[in-house]
């Protein structure tokens, strides 16, 4: 292994995550946290383990939905209310994630991650039909609904976009570009508290982090492009693809 090799695995992890994070409207911690526990090891670098992996996880969906969001929040399907209602919701819920995950072994925390995976692709096989016309949103329940959500995805260091979009799509029936466009931003609020606590524990390896956070930075804008052009059923098709990917991987 040479002392570049940790540095352009995780480049090249940040640059594939960040721009399907961009893409479909998720944060990248469904491709991002199987990834960095399988993919290093086969370059010779050291496997790490399931809370560094969060850890990262975190780190790089924090600075992607940033990145994301900045040009998400300009869309005219951008809602502040639903941002808000759902995003308080789960960045409380994520900071308490954040903190239980520490309690945890690398099984648990990788067993929930599998379940999250398991919902999200379960509620994208469900038909939804949108509501016609201006929605009106449920604050309350999008609330409780975003600390739940946060606090499972907190765990393992995801925004939880994965499981917001479904949850969005099926529970509240918005349209898929409502979907995209606030999930990542919603995200982004939830990423908060889990990169904060998780940095806090020491489970951030910036020297790793960097570079994950780079390409993530620079690619999940382009992302949000090409997704614009994507009709919504292309995007249902690879966030399953991906959720299936992943879900195998770790099994």
């Amino acid at each position: 292994m040479t002392d570049l090799t940790i540095p352009v695995v995780m480049l090249l992890i940040g640059i594939f995550g960040g721009f399907i994070s961009g893409m479909v409207g998720i944060g990248g911690s469904i491709i991002i946290y199987p990834a960095i526990l399988l993919i290093p090891p086969l370059f010779g670098a050291p496997i790490y383990s399931a809370h560094i992996a969060s850890g990262l996880t975190a780190s790089q969906v924090f600075f992607s939905t940033l990145s994301g969001s900045i040009r998400a929040r300009k869309e005219s399907d951008f809602s502040l209310q639903l941002v808000l209602s759902m995003g308080i919701g789960m960045l409380l819920g994520s900071t308490m994630g954040a903190i239980l995950a520490n309690f945890f072994n690398e099984s648990f925390v990788n067993t929930v991650y599998i379940i999250l995976a398991l919902l999200a692709l379960i509620l994208l096989f469900y038909k939804a039909t949108p509501l016609v016309g201006h929605p009106n949103y449920n604050k309350i329940l999008l609330f409780s609904v975003g600390v739940l959500i946060g606090i499972f995805s907190g765990i393992v260091g995801a925004g939880g976009a994965f499981i917001i979009i479904p949850v969005l799509l099926v529970f509240f029936k918005l349209s898929m570009n409502t979907v995209v466009t606030n999930s990542i931003v919603i995200a982004f609020l939830s990423s908060i508290g889990a990169f904060i606590v998780k940095l806090l524990q020491g489970y951030v390896p910036i020297s790793a982090a960097i570079f994950l956070i780079i390409g993530s930075i620079i690619f999940a804008p382009i992302g949000f492009k090409v997704g614009k052009m994507i009709p919504s059923l292309i995007q249902k098709i690879i966030i399953c693809v991906i959720i299936v990917i992943a879900i195998i991987q770790l099994i």
